[in-house]
C-alpha cells in the first residue's frame, strides 16, 4: 500500500476509534466502570477473567480495540474506494461485521465486550459505529485545497 491507500484509512479509523471508545467509555459509566468494556476485550486476548481494576486488561483492551477500530476502517476504505461500495452500505456491512464479530469472540473464549454489554448497548455501538465510518470518509475523501487555489477557482 503506498501513502495515498492508508492515508484515508488512518483519517477514517482515528474519527472511528475516538467515537467508539467514548462510546464504550458511556457505556461502561452506565455499568460502575468506565474500564469495563476495555478490561472485557483484555480478558478475550489475555485468556483471563473480565475484572475491571487490573490495568493490564484495561491496557490489552484499549489497544486492541483501537488497532481494531483501525483494521475495519482501513477495510472500509478499500471497500469504498477499491471496491466501488457506496459508503453507507459498507460503513453498515463493516459495523455488522464488528457486531457479529464480538458476538463470536464472546462465544468462543466466554469474554469480550459482548460478555459485559447487553445486545442494545452493543447495537447502539454498531450504530456509532457506522456513523463514525461515514463521517471520517467523507473527512479523508475531502478534496485538498489550498487557501491560493480556492481564491484562483471562487473568486467570491
Amino acid at each position: 500500500m503506498t501513502r495515498q491507500s492508508i492515508s484515508p484509512g488512518v483519517v477514517t479509523g482515528s474519527v472511528v476509534a475516538a467515537a467508539t471508545t467514548g462510546a464504550m467509555v458511556a457505556m461502561g459509566h452506565r455499568l460502575g466502570s468506565l474500564a469495563l468494556p476495555f478490561a472485557a476485550i483484555g480478558a478475550a486476548l489475555l485468556h483471563r477473567t473480565v475484572t475491571a481494576g487490573n490495568l493490564l486488561l484495561i491496557l490489552a483492551g484499549l489497544v486492541l480495540h483501537v488497532t481494531i477500530a483501525f483494521g475495519w476502517s482501513i477495510v472500509c476504505v478499500l471497500l469504498v474506494r477499491d471496491a466501488g461500495w457506496p459508503d453507507i452500505p459498507a460503513a453498515i456491512a463493516i459495523a455488522a461485521g464488528g457486531l457479529v464479530t464480538s458476538w463470536l469472540v464472546t462465544v468462543l473464549t466466554n469474554a469480550g465486550v459482548a460478555s459485559v454489554l447487553q445486545l442494545g448497548d452493543r447495537i447502539v455501538l454498531a450504530l456509532v459505529y457506522a456513523f463514525a465510518l461515514v463521517v471520517g470518509m467523507r473527512f479523508a475523501f475531502l478534496p485538498l485545497r489550498n487557501a491560493r487555489s480556492s481564491a484562483v477557482s471562487d473568486p467570491l
